[in-house]
């Protein structure tokens, strides 16, 4: 397998201040989050590790190299600080303590093949008690990006005082206090700057994004902005660690506003190393259903439809999937019966909203079949199923009334036909927070733990090193206050 060079060069020389300050955001605590998933928890019985090309340990980088940006199609993501999983490993994150950039890895109860190997952090600095509002500050003050082509655009001069950095301090203080606020604390000029330049972004940027490992993959967030905090907290704060997020950052969960508004920033700072993927939740039919409509009404008073309005123009500039290392093919839903190239995707001409079919449908809300059984969507009664063979087994009507379900012979014939190793997706609750299907060529990665209060399920993240190897940091379920 070959393996993109990550040899990039350095753009600046401030991997020290990077270095102490990451380690110093890692003190992050844990902590808060209505409606149910269209799908039910699904369990799993697979092992926690996954080694795509059968290596047997992760080699360590010492310092993070910023990304160095030759090409305007291919994006290659900056090799990690210090990387403490060594398979087989899982990494866990207690809600209700506070870990150490030390902390050992440990299994997840009930959970298959858990091991309980681990790797010592090489994390520079352990003092954990710097207070992450100034360690924030600090690390994102060594991005490399400048602010010389949003003052090229008329639009945006007038918000050139919008500073991102005190936008994300001021988020991430908010995080650690663990109280919801009623009124949202991004004012509406800051907002609108950061949908404007976050968008300007996204639309110079493929929609089929090409990336080099290592990266983090993340899936669905749904809104739970404290268990986002928590995933930065257990994976590294940007830009320590390389992030692709998989879609569904808002509706169902109390805080969309903070989950949206803290990755279009991240995204903003570290556009070379942070990358979102839109998910079937990213429209503006979607949340003026289920949720982030009504909180920008409710949290931004007067200006509450026109706030939405603007993250819906961002959403509609989202890319719709991802490639790592040519071997993992990264989507929000699945397959799509119209995939027959990976230049259709790249052809998707934006903006765009989400029609209700076809290609760009698919991508962000098909679904696998059951392993054992298929959904019959005229009566929702479950129908054995053994190795379909014909085209009518192959694609399935979707029980959510839009796309399709899929089978295990689509995910093997895709895989092989695109030289693939993996499909790596989101879009459905799984009771563990990762899920393998069709003999491990696809996996399911769900990180919103306790899913809207009530679904007791863990939260996952994928880390993908550089040698390609999976394996997964877990967010334990948070027990409800009495």
């Amino acid at each position: 397998m070959v393996i993109p060079n990550n040899n990039d060069t350095c753009l600046n020389s401030s991997s020290a201040t990077s270095a102490a300050a990451t380690a110093a955001a890692s003190s992050l605590i844990s902590n808060n989050q209505d409606d149910p998933d269209p799908l039910p928890i699904q369990s799993s019985s697979l092992q926690n590790n996954l080694s795509l090309n059968n290596h047997s340990h992760i080699q360590n980088s010492s310092t993070p190299i910023p990304f160095n940006s030759s090409s305007a199609t291919k994006f290659k993501a900056v090799p990690l600080q210090s990387s403490t999983i060594s398979l087989p490993t899982v990494s866990t994150s207690s809600p209700n303590s506070t870990l150490s950039p030390n902390s050992s890895s440990s299994s997840i109860p009930n959970s298959p093949s858990s091991s309980t190997n681990t790797s010592p952090s090489t994390s520079p600095n352990s003092s954990s008690n710097i207070n992450l509002k100034v360690a924030a500050t600090r690390l994102l003050s060594t991005s490399p990006t400048s602010n010389e082509n949003s003052r090229k655009q008329l639009s945006l001069k007038k918000y050139d005082h919008v500073d991102i950095d005190d936008i994300i301090e001021r988020l991430v203080a908010y995080g650690l206090s663990k109280k919801s606020s009623k009124k949202f604390i991004v004012t509406p000029s800051e907002i609108k700057y950061i949908c404007a330049k976050s968008r300007k972004i996204f639309m110079s940027q493929p929609m089929l994004l090409e990336l080099a490992a290592p990266v983090k993959i993340v899936g669905d967030i749904h809104g739970q902005f404290f268990d986002l905090l928590r995933i930065f907290k257990l994976c590294g704060f940007p830009p320590s660690s390389n992030y692709l997020f998989t879609g569904d950052y808002v509706d169902r969960g109390k805080q969309s506003l903070e989950t949206m508004v803290l990755l279009l920033c991240l995204k903003i700072k570290y556009p070379e190393n942070f990358f979102l993927l839109r998910g079937n939740h990213e429209t503006a039919e979607i949340t003026k259903i289920y949720g982030f409509y009504d909180e920008c009404k409710r949290r931004c008073s007067n200006n509450g439809v026109k706030i939405w309005k603007y993250f819906v123009d961002v959403f509609n500039t989202l890319p719709v999937a991802a490639t790592i290392a040519d071997k993992i093919f990264c989507v929000h839903g699945g397959l799509s019966p119209d995939l027959t190239n990976l230049n259709q995707i790249k052809q998707i001409q934006r903006p765009t909203d989400i029609p209700d079919e076809g290609l760009l449908a698919d991508l962000l809300w098909s679904d696998p079949q059951d392993s054992n059984t298929m959904k019959d969507s005229s009566n929702n009664s479950s129908v054995s199923s053994s190795s379909p063979s014909s085209s009518s087994d192959d694609w399935q009507k979707n029980d959510r009334g839009v796309s399709y379900c899929f089978n295990q012979k689509v995910v093997k014939n895709f895989c092989a036909k695109f030289d693939f190793d993996l499909v790596a997706r989101g879009h459905m609750v799984v009771e563990e927070g990762y899920e393998f299907y069709a003999k491990r060529k696809l996996v399911t990665i769900f990180s919103a733990p306790n899913y809207c209060g009530e679904f007791k399920n863990w939260g996952a993240v994928m880390n993908v090193n550089k040698k390609l190897m999976c394996s997964f940091e877990l967010l334990k379920p948070k027990d409800k206050k009495k």
